[in-house]
């Protein structure tokens, strides 16, 4: 599968804020929701986006669920649920209800392969006002920075893998690739720094599950720190993308 620095699903809620707020063509979101993580589209992805800004809706959130561990979905059926679990994210509707679920693919022989992102639409309950508007752009960078500083504590202590704290304090920029230009800076430069944390966490799973340890207990309490700080740092890009989604449908000040 093709690696991002983000999930899809956090183009396609900023992308499609934006475009519900009257600005581009929808074809435009398709190319930049896709650009460098697909080469091909199936599904309801346009249909569904037209549905929702006829039912009225101006923002697009998403969730990056996990088994046992459901951050950012709404309320929806098991099936549901079970969909964008299975491949980890899941964009949705929140005013009117409804999900966007992509499964990326890869297909064609070695050497001229391709990847197939491949949209289902699902059904699910709209989001109380109060609820999506509850993150705090503040609280949530302090529970990363929190969580970033435990994790290079406890990764010191047992014996990690190389790994620095200033590694996931990214500078502040004005724009991250692949997202829409003039967001708002405070939750756009938090986006930057989860993703990044994200992206440490998951290498560094993906080194313990090579192997690397010498015993299995110093890998198991590595695997253990790292899934904390991977919970967190998921957590804290859901926040920051849908506090920008709701910045950019005018729903809270920029």
């Amino acid at each position: 599968m093709p690696v991002l620095a983000l999930p899809i699903v956090v183009r396609c809620a900023l992308w499609g804020a934006r475009w519900l707020g009257g600005r581009g063509d929808l074809d435009d979101v398709v190319g930049n929701v896709h650009s460098g993580a697909a080469t091909d589209i199936a599904g309801p992805f346009k249909a569904t986006l037209r549905d929702w800004a006829e039912r009225g809706e101006t923002a697009v959130f998403l969730a990056l669920p996990r088994p046992g561990l459901l951050t950012g979905m709404p309320r929806a059926p098991l099936a549901v649920t079970a969909a964008a679990t299975d491949v980890g994210q899941a964009a949705y509707a929140p005013t009117v209800g409804g999900a966007l679920v992509p499964a990326l693919t890869r297909f064609g022989p070695e050497g001229d392969t391709g990847v197939l992102a491949t949209w289902a639409a699902y059904e699910t309950e709209p989001v109380p006002r109060h609820i999506a508007e509850a993150p705090d752009v503040g609280d949530l960078s302090r529970r990363l920075t929190e969580a970033v500083q435990e994790a290079t504590n406890r990764l010191a202590t047992v014996g990690g893998i190389p790994w620095r704290g200033g590694e996931a304090t990214p500078p502040p920029r004005a724009s991250v690739p692949g997202l829409p230009p003039g967001l708002a800076p405070r939750p756009l430069h938090l986006l930057d720094r989860a993703g990044d944390v994200r992206a440490l966490a998951l290498a560094g799973l993906g080194v313990e599950e090579s192997g690397a340890a010498l015993d299995a207990s110093t890998s198991a309490e590595r695997t253990a720190v790292l899934r904390r700080l991977l919970t967190e740092a998921e957590a804290t890009l859901v926040g920051a993308t849908n506090v920008l989604s709701m910045s950019v449908a005018g729903w809270r000040p920029a």
